[in-house]
This record gives C-alpha cells, structure tokens and sequence, in this order.
C-alpha cells in the first residue's frame, strides 16, 4: 500500500465522501501500524488546523477509526440503489457485493456497490451515464429462422417446434416441453448471448445449460436416434441429464468433441483465448480433438494423442489449431465455475485474461497504452457491478485508467 493509495482514502474521509466499501477498506489500512503513521503525517501537512499544533494524532487517528466503523454499520441499512442481475437464486444479496484486491497488499475484503457516476476519483469525475453490467438476455432462433428476444418474451409458451413447446418460466428460462413421440424433421434451434448476456436454457431431454456472454448452443427442439447432439460456442456449463441408452455428445465449434453418459463439465472455447478448456465437475466424459466422424473412423490406438477420458476435477486443454490434448489434474473449480455463480475470481490469473471476462461481460473495448500490466490480482468481484466500480479500484491501486466512450484505456502510471 503506498502513500498515495492511501491519500486517496485519506482525502474522501476529510471531504465525507466516502463510500461504503471505502470505508471498510480504510477501516482495514487503519490496522497497521505503518498506515497510521502517514495518517498521522497527513494530519499534520495536508490540514490547516494542526499546523503547529500539539495534538495527539494516535488519540485523533482512534476517533476516526472509530468514525468509520460506526458508518460501516450504520450503513447496513441501506436500500439498493438498483436491481443486480443474478444467475441463480440461492441468495438474494441486499446490493452487489465484491471481493477486491488491494494490489501488492495481499489482502482482500467483501465490499457492496452503492456508488453513482458523480463520484470521484483522485479528483476526476467518472463517466457519465455509467456502464451497467450484463444480464439475463438472449436471442433464441428457432428452425424456420424466427428470431424471438427473450429478455423481453412474455412468460409462458412462446413458440411451438414440432411435438416441442417452447416455455419462458416465471423465473424467466426456457424449457422444452415435449409432449408425446416426435416424428418428421429435426427442428434445429440456436440460443445465442450477446455481450454483457447471459441466460439458461433446459434442453428437450431435461439437460440444463447456463450460457456466459457471447456463446452459443445449437440443439434438436426434440432429441431422436440414438444420441444426443448439441453444438456449442464461447463458454457453457452444463448438467446434463443421465440416459445411458442415449450418449450426449457436445461438437466444440468443430474443433473439439465431448461424449457424456450424464455428468456436469464446463467447456470455455471463446477465440481469443486461444485454448479449449473443457473441466469435469461430476461423472465421466471423453475429450477428442477435432470432429467426431472423423476420429471414430481410427482405431483408439491412432487416437493416443488426441482422445482422453477425464475425472472430476481434471481439465483437458487444447490450444487453438492443433489435435493435441493435455490433462491438468488440478483444476480450480471455484475458478472455472465462477462466472455460472455471479462472479469475477481473480486469482492466479493474468491481467489480460481478467480483461477479456470484463470486455465480454460489460460490452466494451480494453486497450493498453504501453506493455499490459503484469501485476497479479487475488479475490473476486461480483459481476452485477457498475463499470464505474471497477474503474475506482483501478485506478486507486495505482493503474492509469480511462474511459473513452466503450473502450477502457489502461495503462502503468
């Protein structure tokens, strides 16, 4: 923690305009005994009314811990200043709660979202309207291609694909509801998420699937034969629903196959990330590089290099234009299943990938002035707040960090 960094929450306290996560990370620096001692110095130089003063700063320094404790409290009964987007339903948070790194620090605290756009940064206003962050939308394109935005369909039956009816549920996924033998032609469907989307899908055989933003998964309206296939894009998870008669079979963008009995995985395959990470939460699957047709044309012993069979926990990866699979046996599930649970998980990740997340996620541009950031960050954040969040921590750990309409400019200072 530097003594700038430490100014900054300084500078608020002086002016009142601290705001809740602040002052719980204020409160926090408070602690060491180092931090008391620049207080102390800030006390002394930056405020008039101590020059040449006598006053204990050690008895000055407790009130104003005390003072910021007591509004940390007072402060939990706060209402929400806004609806925050949520994949599941187990909790129901009072606002957007965060988990932020404070660089070089090695610490990390659970903060809460109430800022508006008119806060300030190092004496900067931030940008005005704010970004909000992705939510639940999506287009779902049936065969005949009929395109239906689901964040806006009503609830209840919304199409009709053969024997298939197309349902939005009150919590607002869709599910296909089949009545009877379907018979004729497969009905494809697509649902897609665009940037800063997400949404949930429960497939005609009972498989439930989560989309990230910008992904995709294409799919019978009705599974026949004796399996079933589905395609995906960018980054599902999915718990798929046991029929040993009727093998689940997921093509990878064309690049990657993954045969299930019924089990729980996660498959991230998104361009620009330059490697397939398909990871096993539940069950037993099979990884094969390439296109399925073409690898049950060889023998498994042709396929050594480009087949395995994964157990949970484990993670097959294979990089971008190549057939070659390797297994990491110690996949970080909370790390892999973060963003299904509402979150940013941060640790061990470089800079550049967490960036990726947040340009997918809030539908903006990240560019670099200079080489890109090396520092490492550890924690997590919730994925329901503002840009403007992210921006102030950012920028108050010692990032150069600017938004110029949709494109965030990051840079060393």
């Amino acid at each position: 923690m530097t003594e700038e960094q430490l100014t900054y929450y300084f500078d608020r306290y002086a002016q009142g305009n601290l705001s809740k996560e602040e002052r719980i990370v204020f409160a926090d620096l408070l602690k060491d005994p180092a931090n008391k001692d620049m207080v102390a110095r800030m006390l002394d130089q930056d405020w008039p009314l101590w020059e040449n003063n006598q006053q204990d700063f050690s008895q000055e320094i407790a009130r104003i811990e005390q003072a910021v404790t007591a509004r940390i409290y007072a402060d939990q009964s706060l209402p929400d200043a806004r609806p925050v987007p949520r994949m599941h339903s187990l909790k129901k948070w009072g606002w957007a709660a965060a988990v932020l790194i404070l660089f070089g620090a090695g610490t990390y605290l659970y903060t809460t979202s109430k800022k508006t756009a008119g806060d300030f940064v190092k004496g900067k206003t931030m940008p005005a309207p704010d970004i909000l962050p992705g939510s639940n939308k999506a287009l779902l394109t049936l065969s005949d291609g009929t395109a239906i935005t689901l964040d806006s369909a009503a609830r209840g039956a919304i199409a009709q694909q053969g024997n298939s009816s197309v349902v939005k549920t009150a919590n607002g996924e869709i599910m296909y509801d089949v009545k009877g033998h379907s018979e004729g032609k497969v009905m494809m469907n697509t649902m897609s998420t665009p940037r800063g989307g997400q949404y949930r899908l429960t497939l005609p055989d009972g498989t439930t699937v989560w989309l990230n933003a910008a992904s995709a998964i294409t799919f019978p309206a009705a599974f026949t034969g004796n399996e079933r296939k589905v395609k995906v894009k960018g980054e599902v998870y999915m718990e798929v629903a046991k029929n040993a008669k009727m093998p689940f079979i997921v093509d990878v963008d064309g690049k990657t196959t993954v045969e299930v009995l019924g089990t729980s995985f996660n498959i991230n395959a998104y361009t620009n990330e330059g490697t397939i990470a398909t990871t096993l939460v539940e069950g037993k699957v099979r990884v094969l590089a390439g296109n399925i047709a073409a690898a049950a044309a060889s023998s498994d012993q042709q396929l050594t290099h480009q087949a395995v069979t994964l157990r949970p926990g484990q993670q097959a990866l294979q990089p971008d234009n190549t057939t070659t699979i390797t297994i990491n046996s110690g996949a970080d599930l909370e790390h892999v299943l973060a963003w299904k649970k509402g979150i940013f998980n941060f640790t061990g990740r470089s800079f550049q990938s967490i960036m990726k997340d947040i340009e997918r996620w809030y539908d903006i541009e990240v560019k670099y002035e200079g080489a890109i950031p090396t520092r490492k960050l550890k924690g997590e954040m919730d994925r329901g707040v503002q840009l403007t969040d992210l921006i102030r921590f950012l920028q108050g750990f010692g990032l150069h960090v600017e938004l110029k309409n949709r494109t965030l400019v990051i840079g060393e200072k």
